[in-house]
C-alpha cells in the first residue's frame, strides 16, 4: 500500500511539472508510434460530420468585476460580445452535441487574452464534447499564450492575471488533440492528430506570442521556415499513407478580399503568398482559419493545382456563427449555424438583434477612428463615411456579399473626397467576395470545384 501511495505521488508531481514548465521543447514528442484512438471506424467515404468554430474568446465570468470604463475602452478597440461569451459557448456547446458530430475543430482565440482562468473555462466546456463521444482538435491563436493583456476588469481599473505559457497549453488540452498527436513540431505548437480513421488534422501554429514582451500581444502570424518544413514532411508522410488531410491554423493562409494584407495588417499569414505556393505543391487542399472573424471562403491555385481557405467567423462577433462541415469522399459540404436563436433575449430584445446592434455601432466609432488614423481623413467626413465601410464589413463577416443599391453613390463621395481613389477602391474591395460561395457551399476536393 506504501509504494502504491509512493506511486501516485511521484505521478502528481511530473503531471504538476508538465503543467508548470514553461519550457514546450520537453513536451514535445515524436513518436509516430503512439496509439490514435478513432471516434469512429466508419471510413471517410461512408460520410463524417465535423463542427467547426473559431474565434470562442471565452472570458471567465470572474474577469469582469464592475463593468466601467476600462472595460469599456477594451471594447472600443476591439469590440466583442465578451460579457456574453462564456454563455454563448455553453449555448453553442449544447447545440452541436445535439447535433452529433464525430468531430470537433476550433481554429483558435479559445480565450479572450489568454487568462489561465479563461483557458481552465474552455477546457471544462469540451469535456462535455468528450463525454459525449465527440471528438475535439484545438490550436491556439493570436490571444492565448504569454498576453500581457490577460486582466481583471473593475470599474476604472484593471489588474493582471496569470497567462499561459506555450509549454501550458499541450496539458491544458491535452484530451483535445495534444495526448495522442502521432507527431508534434518541436519548433512551434503544431501537431498532427487522427482523430477519425483515414483523416489527419494538421494543425498549424504560425502564432507570435514569443515576440510578446511589450503591453501588447503581437497580433500578427507567421509559419516558421522549420515549422513549415516539418509540415510539408507530414504532408508527404500523409500522401504515403493514403491519408485524407484537413489543415488548420488560427491566421488566413491567403487573402479574403483583395488588398485584405494592406488594408488590414495581420490577419493574413505574413509570407502568405509563398506558404500558400508550397502548401498547394505539398499536396494540401484545404485548410480551416479564423482571427478575421469573418464567414468567408477563397480559393487559391498554382501549378496546376489549387487550395481553398475556409475560414470561419466568431461566436462574439455578429452573426455569431460556426459551422458544420460533412465529407462523404471527395465532396465536402459546408452549412452555416447560428447559436443565437436559442440564447435569453437581453431586456426586450432578442439576442440576435440585441448583438447585430452592438457590432454595429461599435463599428461606427471603430471606422471613424480608422479613417482619421489610417487614411487622414478628418471630421466631419471621418464620421460620414464610417457607415460606408461599417455596412461592408458587416457583409464581409455575414459572408456572400451582394452589392447595395447605394454602393456606386457611396463610391463617388468617397472618389470627391479622396481623389486618388484609395477610399473607393477600400471599400469596394470590402464588398467583393471571391471567386468561392461563403456560406452554405459544396466543394469538390478531386476537382476544385465550388458550388
Amino acid at each position: 500500500m506504501k509504494s502504491i501511495r509512493i506511486f501516485v505521488s511521484l505521478l502528481f508531481l511530473v503531471l504538476f511539472y508538465c503543467c508548470q514548465n514553461d519550457d514546450f521543447t520537453s513536451l514535445t514528442n515524436t513518436d509516430e508510434s503512439l496509439d490514435t484512438t478513432s471516434v469512429s471506424t466508419r471510413c471517410i467515404k461512408s460520410g463524417i460530420k465535423i463542427a467547426i468554430l473559431s474565434d470562442i474568446h471565452v472570458m471567465d465570468p470572474s474577469l469582469l468585476v464592475k463593468d466601467g470604463p476600462a472595460f469599456q475602452e477594451y471594447l472600443t478597440k476591439d469590440p466583442k460580445l465578451l460579457k456574453f461569451s462564456a454563455y454563448m459557448m455553453q449555448v453553442t456547446v449544447s447545440k452541436i452535441i445535439a447535433q452529433k458530430p464525430d468531430l470537433v475543430l476550433i481554429a483558435g482565440d479559445l480565450t479572450k487574452d489568454g487568462e489561465r482562468i479563461s483557458h481552465e473555462k474552455v477546457a471544462g466546456m469540451l469535456r462535455q464534447f468528450t463525454s459525449h463521444g465527440i471528438k475535439v482538435v484545438v490550436t491556439i491563436g493570436n490571444h492565448d499564450v504569454n498576453n500581457p493583456e490577460a486582466v481583471r476588469y473593475n470599474n476604472d481599473k484593471t489588474t493582471p492575471v496569470p497567462t499561459v505559457q506555450a509549454s501550458n497549453i499541450p496539458c491544458i488540452y491535452a484530451n483535445y488533440g495534444f495526448k495522442n498527436a502521432i507527431c508534434k513540431d518541436p519548433n512551434s505548437l503544431s501537431y498532427v492528430n487522427e482523430p477519425i480513421n483515414g483523416l489527419w488534422i494538421i494543425t498549424i501554429d504560425a502564432n507570435k506570442y514569443y515576440l510578446n514582451t511589450g503591453t501588447i500581444a503581437t497580433g500578427s502570424g507567421v509559419i516558421k521556415p522549420e515549422t513549415m518544413t516539418w509540415v510539408k514532411a507530414q504532408l508527404a508522410k500523409a500522401q504515403s499513407k493514403g491519408k485524407v488531410v484537413i489543415g488548420m491554423m488560427h491566421h488566413g493562409l491567403i487573402e479574403h478580399f483583395q488588398g485584405q494584407q494592406m488594408l488590414d495588417y495581420g490577419y493574413v499569414d505574413d509570407n502568405s503568398d509563398s506558404d500558400a505556393n508550397e502548401l498547394i505543391d505539398a499536396g494540401l487542399k484545404i485548410i480551416l482559419t479564423g482571427h478575421y472573424h469573418a464567414n468567408d471562403i477563397t480559393k487559391r491555385e498554382y501549378n496546376g493545382k489549387f487550395i481553398f481557405d475556409v475560414e470561419t467567423g466568431s461566436l462574439v462577433n455578429y452573426p455569431c456563427s460556426y459551422r458544420m462541415l460533412t465529407v462523404v469522399g471527395n465532396t465536402y459540404s459546408f452549412t452555416p449555424q447560428y447559436p443565437t436563436a436559442l440564447m435569453a433575449h437581453v431586456g426586450t430584445v432578442t439576442f440576435d438583434n440585441y448583438a447585430k446592434k452592438f457590432f454595429s455601432d461599435h463599428l461606427d466609432t471603430y471606422f471613424s477612428y480608422l479613417l482619421l488614423n489610417q487614411f487622414g481623413v478628418t471630421a466631419p467626413y471621418n464620421s460620414m463615411f464610417a457607415p460606408y465601410f461599417k455596412a461592408g464589413a458587416m457583409a464581409h463577416f455575414a459572408g456572400d456579399e451582394v452589392y447595395p443599391p447605394e454602393l456606386p453613390t457611396e463610391l463617388a463621395y468617397l472618389n470627391a473626397a479622396d481623389p486618388s481613389g484609395t477610399l473607393s477602391w477600400a471599400l469596394n474591395t470590402i464588398w467583393t467576395d471571391i471567386n468561392t460561395p461563403d456560406n452554405t457551399v459544396t466543394i469538390n476536393m478531386q476537382t476544385g470545384v465550388a458550388y
